[in-house]
């Protein structure tokens, strides 16, 4: 019985991770393709040029203004979704409870525990 239960609490726990990969994934999509049109943006409006990363930057000659673009739209989605992430901290409120704050609802159950045991 408590193999089953500890099967049925990790199945439990599981449960939507599918569907939050599929999220994730489309947000990442989002990231890429706004910073793809951001980056393209820059370059049209000419507020970022190639000469920015060769000089400054220091970036040899050779690597090609399709790496530099695709650099600097990592580094794009990388800032947008740090931003995210420290949005979530603040406002989830399951970031905001702290280890140790004593609460009626376990988040790790007790396989132990004898109250749900039928037998």
């Amino acid at each position: 019985m408590r193999l089953d239960a500890k099967r049925e609490r990790e199945l439990n726990r599981r449960k939507g991770l599918a569907a939050k990969t599929i999220v994730a994934v489309i947000w990442l999509g989002i990231c890429i393709g706004g910073s793809y049109l951001f980056v393209n943006w820059l370059l049209e409006t000419e507020r970022l040029r190639m000469s920015f990363f060769y000089g400054p930057l220091h970036i040899p000659y050779w690597v090609s203004e399709g790496w530099l673009i695709a650099g600097t739209m990592l580094v794009i989605v990388i800032i947008v979704n740090f931003f995210v992430l420290i949005g979530f901290a603040l406002v989830n409120p399951s970031a905001k409870r702290h280890p140790g704050t004593p609460s009626m609802y376990s988040s790790d159950p007790d396989p132990d525990d004898k109250k749900f045991d039928y037998r």
